[in-house]
């Protein structure tokens, strides 16, 4: 393992290298599409399903199926320059003349800016598909990773400015929701944006609470919370009805994350109508502590689109979680050179 690991640092090493001082072009291709260059025989077989198993598997608490990434292949004699500034590039080199052992390598603007290109090197079939069931779970998360990544970047010169300053101002935190989703609901420690689109909507909520226990991060608890708060701020189009969890189709997911090093509490799950229309659709949230405040902060992305296909919304508002600074990180004090007076010139 540690093996892989500084093969993969040598190989962006080398990237970076190679790419110094060059004019990239920009990517092309949409979100959360990959392209796999991997030999038609391979592609059809078992190393083919290796790679479908992890980039396109179904992703979780999803109203539909829908997979991790949308995937296209191209042959190596394919491979020419139109296709190499595409987004994300999946590389599968199965040679038995250039490798004695399989190899893990990651790449970063190897062919266009900003490009995640992933190679696994095999010397044969079998030692492929060992290293796709050991580290394709990896490897596909560090697609979502990057995709991320470039949706904050986005996001940061597309800025809702009036949503930023209420986040700011209720609950010191600094968060990047973007410009269209202009329509603003706020009351005490909850805060609501929406861009209100008629055919795959976006929200993103924001609330807080007084921290108590350890057991506050736990799946029942902030379910339970969440439950109270989008029933009391969330109501549907028919009287008395309002936004709840539900339980029975896909039970929601918890996972602990590390967001920026620190403690995060995720939730996936599907969100519908209670006593109301059938609506519903997926969400998203984030719980992290506010150390200085000693409170909870949790935000939330959902969606809604009947019929139609919610990943790269959910990915998106997704970003704007991941965007969060609470005011431990927005108040920490940047590290400092030390440097001996006998050095100062």
């Amino acid at each position: 393992m540690k093996r892989i690991i500084s093969l993969a640092a040598i190989g962006l090493l080398m990237a970076s290298c190679v790419n110094s001082g060059k004019i990239l072009p920009s990517v092309t291709g949409t979100i959360y599409e990959n392209l796999v260059v991997m030999n038609d025989t391979y592609w059809k077989g078992a190393e083919g399903d290796s790679v479908r198993a992890k980039l396109a598997a179904d992703m979780v608490c999803m109203p539909q199926v829908e997979p991790l990434f949308s995937l296209s292949q191209t042959s190596f004699n394919g491979f020419t320059d139109i296709l190499k500034p595409v987004r994300n590039i999946f590389i599968a080199d199965i040679d038995s003349t250039q490798y004695t052992q399989g190899k893990v390598y990651y790449y970063k603007d190897q062919w266009a800016k900003p490009q995640v290109v992933v190679k696994v090197a095999a010397p044969d079939r079998e030692t492929f598909k060992q290293l796709m069931s050991q580290y394709g779970d990896r490897i596909a998360q560090h697609f979502v990773d990057e995709e991320i990544k470039r949706q904050i970047e986005i996001y940061k010169g597309y800025t809702n400015a009036k949503a930023k300053e209420l986040a700011m101002q209720k609950f010191g935190i600094m968060v990047n929701i973007p410009n269209d989703m202009s329509q603003i609901s706020e009351s005490e420690n909850f805060l609501w944006a929406t861009d209100n689109k008629s055919r795959v909507r976006r929200d993103i909520v924001i609330y807080s609470f007084p921290y108590t226990d350890k057991d506050t991060f736990t799946k029942e608890y902030l379910l339970a919370k969440r439950d109270s708060i989008m029933k009391h701020h969330i109501p549907g189009d028919v009287e008395g009805s309002y936004m709840g969890t539900e339980y029975n189709h896909i039970p929601p997911v918890f996972k602990a994350i590390n967001v920026r090093g620190e403690y995060c509490a995720e939730l996936r799950g599907l969100w519908r109508m209670i006593n109301g229309s059938a609506m519903g659709g997926p969400f998203v949230s984030h719980t992290r502590l506010d150390e200085i405040n000693q409170r909870v902060i949790m935000i939330e992305g959902f969606v809604y689109g009947a019929g139609s296909k919610k990943r790269n919304a959910l990915r998106q508002v997704e970003a704007v979680l991941y965007s969060m600074q609470l005011p431990q990180e927005i108040n920490a004090l940047p590290e400092v050179e030390i440097v001996s007076e006998d050095s100062l010139q």
